[in-house]
């Protein structure tokens, strides 16, 4: 199987097309949180603003006053993600971020074609990688909803674990296409929806000022591996990998960001 590199150019411009719209998106939509307002003494009528929309019931006064039990931190803030205790927390805030996004991205660069080169038809390759973004889409409102009642590590080590099966399934040979939507299906749950959690569980473990730095710096790794999963499944398919020992390998990543997403709990203590 050679790869010729117009199609391996074309997954790496969609990955960095997708990052550069998520950017844009987010710097004009995505708005700062109430806590950040507090510890930076942004206007009290600001805050008040968007308290009354989150609940209207509730009426707010010009003397109100609103902070938060943290104060401004002094520094780099990259410097202080390895700070007061949150080194350990940090390695493996970014381990999971970049483990996950090359999985995600390799599977979504890469997932069709293999399914195709495997012996299916275009319209079936199209239909598997389709399933994938729906099983992140899913599980981005599904994960969201269970972190309520079971918490972030107690429910990511498993759906990473979940994941990395699903995942090694997918290139089993002679596999009936029910089965094969369905792994697929449950990999986008896990993959995809996952990355919504680690992002979600970064926003709670750094202090107010920190959030955006940690979160950011977070992603920045992971986008190294966003980089690296076309690159890595590119060149494992030039070496005429079978499909069996593609998604094994995929697997790992899964894997590993299970036992990180497991050691978190230590560290979230």
């Amino acid at each position: 199987m050679t790869i010729s590199s117009s199609r391996l150019r074309r997954a790496i411009n969609s990955v960095n097309l997708r990052a550069a719209s998520e950017a844009w998106v987010m710097y004009f939509w995505l708005p700062e949180s109430l806590q950040f307002f507090s510890v930076k003494g942004k206007a009290k009528s600001q805050i008040a603003r968007v308290q009354s929309r989150i609940n209207p019931a509730q009426c707010y006064v010009a003397a109100t006053e609103f902070f938060v039990p943290e104060r401004a931190q002094a520094g780099v803030p990259l410097m202080q993600l390895f700070q007061q205790g949150r080194a350990l927390g940090n390695v493996l805030l970014w381990t999971t971020n970049f483990m996950n996004l090359l999985n995600l991205y390799f599977l979504s660069s890469w997932l069709s074609t293999v399914i195709r080169d495997a012996g299916h038809s275009n319209a079936t390759g199209v239909y598997v990688g389709t399933t994938l973004q729906i099983g992140g889409t899913v599980g981005a409102i599904w994960l969201g909803w269970l972190v309520k009642r079971y918490g972030f590590v107690a429910l990511l080590a498993p759906c990473f674990a979940l994941a990395s099966l699903n995942i090694a399934l997918i290139g089993m040979p002679g596999l009936l296409l029910l089965l094969l939507f369905t792994a697929v299906f449950i990999a986008g749950v896990g993959v995809m929806g996952g990355q919504v959690g680690i992002n979600a569980l970064a926003a709670t473990y750094y202090l107010t000022e920190l959030r955006a730095t940690g979160i950011g710096a977070g992603l920045g790794i992971g986008r190294l591996g966003g980089i690296d999963g076309p690159l890595i499944g590119g060149q494992l398919m030039a070496w005429h990998w079978s499909s069996r020992a593609l998604f094994l390998a995929a697997a790992i990543p899964a894997l590993i960001s299970a036992l990180v997403m497991f050691a978190m709990r230590w560290v979230t203590k």
